[in-house]
């Protein structure tokens, strides 16, 4: 598992060291920081990288907790594969419920899907899904356009 995040980890990092295309922006500190947040975030609402942060926390705090050895003798009861499903199951349901919470509306079904597969696979889950998906009113969420349809 360790070996995974880590090379999930350097993935991430090359990708970050591609050239990017120039931006006409103050090179100060805010600016680099808001670039790297919006990069961070895949250019969602900030409040959903928190929340996918903060569960992504409490889940490796209770998938270690699983995996350590209790008792005398010290025995791990959860193999380190039983306590990813585990904690990544857990992630997939309380991410929606606390995201919904945090941002006081539903989640468009794109949020929903980017937090999700970020719970399977930390950052760069949600890129995938991104990029797989559709961008059309349903999957964003925003209201579908009316064509050939005039209203006076």
């Amino acid at each position: 598992m360790k070996r995974f995040m880590f090379a999930a980890l350097a993935l991430v990092m090359a990708i970050s060291l591609q050239p990017q295309v120039a931006r006409a922006q103050d090179n100060n500190w805010n600016a680099n920081w808001n670039a790297f947040w919006n990069w961070l975030s895949h250019g969602r609402d900030p409040r959903l990288t928190a929340v996918g942060v903060g569960v992504g926390l409490g889940t490796d705090a209770v998938s270690w907790d699983l995996t350590r050895k209790h008792g005398n003798p010290a025995v791990r009861h959860v193999s380190w594969g039983t306590a990813y499903g585990i904690t990544t199951f857990g992630c997939a349901v309380v991410y929606p419920m606390v995201a919904t919470v945090v941002l006081n509306r539903p989640l468009t079904p794109r949020e929903a899907y980017d937090g999700i597969a970020d719970c399977v696979v930390p950052f760069i889950g949600g890129w995938i899904v991104d990029a797989a998906l559709p961008h059309d009113a349903w999957t964003d969420g925003t209201p579908p356009k009316h064509v050939g349809h005039h209203h006076k």
